[in-house]
């Protein structure tokens, strides 16, 4: 399909500058960035040459698209990356420059990259023993949330330019709260140091380092910037709003020694800001490029939407903008005691919405301030009862909350009682009843207990089954359940970690007799955790791991103590990428998809407003741009909540065209009264007419 571009978008396209492209989500910035990225192919600039940083991972798709569907030639070469993934590919290339002053023990030897898991593996090993020896004593944060705290405070640190001590006397410096909170704070230093220690003598790389080395060292190297200018002529930034101190400080370097760069800025963007975002930061840029361009015209939202964002913004920031139409923007309310209700009352008007008004179902967006495991359920249910399709967007889950995983590791276990890490026998049940089709919950209740002895960790034969609950669970069940206790005793340390997970899938669980039609759900399982399998067992010498049993166990036990991925496998059908797209907050806004018709789940929930509990890591404190002595105060946190609301809601509202249906219940997950800050900011506007769309 051939576009018409606007004149400011033609500019970017063909200037000869480097520009700096404003305005908010909608206005066609991206665009002329894929646009001019086409022209400098088509004009004879080698692929080789041409840069493409985006914010996230999921945005170098649509470019790729874009560029095959218009029919060009060869472009293998083309660099279309995330800041991340450039930091991470110079580090490895440079390594011997910089591994030295970088500060690794071992500069000779090559280094060991921690994935987020890996890394949670490793902090999960240090914090243990502190917490055993009463470190964290009266902090009310489950160990894996300290985990991943400290974790936080060591990569905004890195993205941020600040050096850890830095970033630790920040934390300290800015208290004024209760004084065991300096204790906790202490802990969480030392757990830190101990953390980036055995980085630097074992030559990891978690993304802290990739980041600090990057920024410190390779960055400003006259090495690297003569390798960049003579592989780069043009660079072409998306979303620079999104990018961290450090990310910008790559962009900003760098300008110099390239030809041209298109540095496009999302006004009212900066949803990172939880992962060191720094949009007033970026507007240094603006300064910086030759040219500036002002996208103003709106292709995605109609001006009413941005009363009805006005009237959020209004009543938090005290702003006086206009509001008069914002009231045609809330399509229907709909209510529910409970949350139940509340989803099952939506679904009528989601089915009218399809039906009657023809808006596809990929036009519609549910957005909640939180996706918790009932509410997924839910959800799933309300709309398989209503036939209504739809899919989660998802950009990071606790593996244990899932049963089928559950499950794999329960053989694990089991296929290695010399680990002994024995598994619950509900966890035998569970497992029993999810790998056999045909076996239900309650005669896997039967068999696991009766065969499972939970002191030695490993089933018992078949034969041992008392003849009554044998003939209760039937010949063919218990035929399955015995070639399943033979395979894991035969397979005892047969094979590597990742090598097992494939085979018992491959081998065993996918067959026929097993599971009579293919088991999507299973292979995607399969698929992630043969992966992480991997990178733990690829990793383990340089974590200190020598032993097969340390590696399994430390797998186990990190799934099940909380380990957070931030590539959770897709479980059950594959997701109708066409159905209805439901979504957190922040997923949907980083994901940039406009749709028809956003439904706001829970307005009444708290959860727009809050920001996360983390004592051990303040992503606002330890943002460049803040003082580094002033003291935290409540004002300051309010002040910050109003902000990002109105941030949020201004976000979901350029990326809406027909309007919004706002979905609450009365009563939270716990039993609580709801009345949000922002159901209370939508007061003024709320139609008398409850529900409903069009009557």
């Amino acid at each position: 399909m051939t576009i018409t571009l606007t004149d400011v978008q033609e500019t970017a396209v063909s200037t000869p500058y480097s520009s700096f492209l404003l305005g908010p989500a909608g206005s066609g910035k991206t665009t002329a960035l894929r646009h001019r990225l086409l022209r400098l192919l088509q004009s004879g600039e080698p692929a080789y040459t041409l840069l493409v940083l985006v914010a996230e991972p999921d945005h170098q798709q649509p470019y790729l698209d874009f560029i095959h569907q218009s029919g060009l030639g060869p472009y293998a070469d083309l660099k279309i990356t995330t800041y991340i993934e450039m930091a991470r590919e110079m580090v490895l290339l440079f390594w011997p420059l910089v591994a030295r002053p970088a500060g690794f023990t071992r500069p000779y030897q090559p280094p060991t990259f921690l994935s987020y898991d890996l890394a949670q593996l490793m902090m999960w090993r240090i914090v243990m023993p502190m917490i055993g020896e009463g470190a964290f004593a009266n902090l009310r944060l489950r160990p894996q949330q300290i985990v991943s705290q400290i974790l936080d405070t060591l990569n905004r640190a890195a993205f941020n330019a600040l050096t850890l001590e830095e970033a630790l006397a920040r934390q300290r410096d800015t208290w004024v709260g209760e004084p065991e909170r300096l204790l906790h704070l202490e802990d969480a230093a030392r757990a830190a140091r101990a953390f980036r220690r055995q980085c630097l003598e074992s030559s990891l790389l978690d993304l802290s380092l990739i980041v600090e080395v990057f920024d410190t060292q390779l960055v400003r190297h006259a090495e690297f910037q003569r390798y960049f200018s003579e592989r780069y002529r043009h660079m072409l930034i998306d979303n620079v709003e999104e990018q961290t101190p450090a990310g910008q400080n790559f962009v900003q370097h760098l300008l110099p020694v390239v030809q041209t760069a298109v540095i496009a800025y999302d006004a009212g963007g900066g949803y990172k800001r939880f992962m060191a975002a720094d949009p007033l930061g970026a507007n240094k840029f603006r300064r910086l490029c030759s040219l500036t361009l002002a996208f103003t015209q709106p292709f995605t939202v109609p001006e009413t939407m941005m009363h009805l964002a006005n009237v959020v913004e209004n009543h938090l920031l005290h702003t006086t903008h206009p509001m008069a139409q914002a009231e045609a923007m809330i399509l229907a309310v709909v209510n529910g005691r409970y949350r139940r209700d509340m989803v099952f009352n939506l679904m009528p008007l989601l089915h009218q919405l399809i039906h009657e008004t023809a808006v596809l179902p990929g036009e519609i967006a549910i957005i909640t301030p939180y996706l918790d495991g009932a509410l997924r359920y839910t959800l799933t249910q309300a709309l398989r009862q209503y036939k209504l399709p739809a899919y989660f967007l998802r950009r990071r889950s606790s593996p244990r909350e899932e049963p089928r995983i559950r499950v794999w590791l329960t053989w694990l276990a089991l296929a290695h009682p010399q680990w002994q890490r024995y598994p619950a026998t509900y966890d035998v049940a569970e497992a029993l009843a999810l790998s056999i089709h045909a076996l239900d919950p309650a005669r896997a209740h039967l068999l696991a207990s009766r065969l499972y002895a939970p002191e030695q960790g490993r089933l018992l034969p078949v034969a041992d089954l008392p003849a009554q609950f044998a003939t209760r669970v039937g010949a063919e069940m218990l035929a399955l359940v015995e070639e399943l206790r033979l395979w894991l005793e035969a397979h005892n340390g047969r094979f590597t970690l990742d090598a097992f997970l494939y085979t018992l899938f491959a081998q065993l669980l996918s067959q026929p007799r097993f599971q009579p039609t293919p088991d999507l759900a299973g292979a995607a399982v399969c698929d992630w955790l043969v992966r992480a399998a991997r990178r733990l067992r690829q990793s383990a010498p340089a974590m200190g791991l020598t032993t097969p049993a340390e590696v399994g166990r430390t797998f186990i036990e990190g799934i099940y103590n909380g380990l957070v991925t931030a590539r959770p496998p897709e479980l059950g059908e594959p997701p109708d990428l066409d159905g209805i797209m439901i979504s957190t907050i922040y997923g949907y806004l980083l994901s940039g998809r406009p749709v028809r018709v956003q439904v706001w789940l829970e307005t009444a929930a708290t959860g727009w407003w809050d920001i996360p509990n983390q004592p051990l890591s303040n992503a606002f404190i330890l943002a460049q741009s803040r003082p580094p002595d002033q003291p935290w105060s409540t004002e300051e946190e309010f002040h910050i909540r109003h902000q990002l609301l109105s941030r949020i809601i201004r976000g979901l509202a350029v990326r809406c065209r027909d309007g919004v249906i706002l979905a609450n219940s009365e009563l939270d997950r716990r039993g609580q009264r709801q009345d949000g800050i922002l159901w209370r900011a939508l007061q003024p506007v709320m139609p008398k007419r409850r529900q409903g769309i069009g009557d």
